[in-house]
């Protein structure tokens, strides 16, 4: 498995190759950009190593925040053996 903490593969890196005078709050350096199965599994990548809590930002807010409530949630619940 890659390092996920700073995996060239996702799409921050990817930005900060092409354009090095671009600045970020690092949002996307976690990867969690994709399809809804994409981000699933990313998420379950961090839980594997450790990661307890996520702090997540949506925008517009409440949409996205229902959005990924309905189909990423599901996903990782289905894909989160059980303990």
């Amino acid at each position: 498995m890659p390092n996920i903490l700073n995996d060239p593969a996702t799409i921050m890196f990817k930005t900060f190759e092409k354009y090095p005078h671009v600045g970020t709050n690092g949002g996307t350096a976690a990867g969690l950009v994709g399809s809804y199965d994409t981000v699933a599994s990313r998420i379950l990548d961090f839980v594997d190593i450790g990661v307890e809590t996520f702090m997540l930002q949506f925008s517009p807010f409440a949409r996205e925040l229902d959005r990924f409530a309905a189909e990423v949630i599901p996903r990782v619940k289905r894909l989160q053996p059980v303990i």
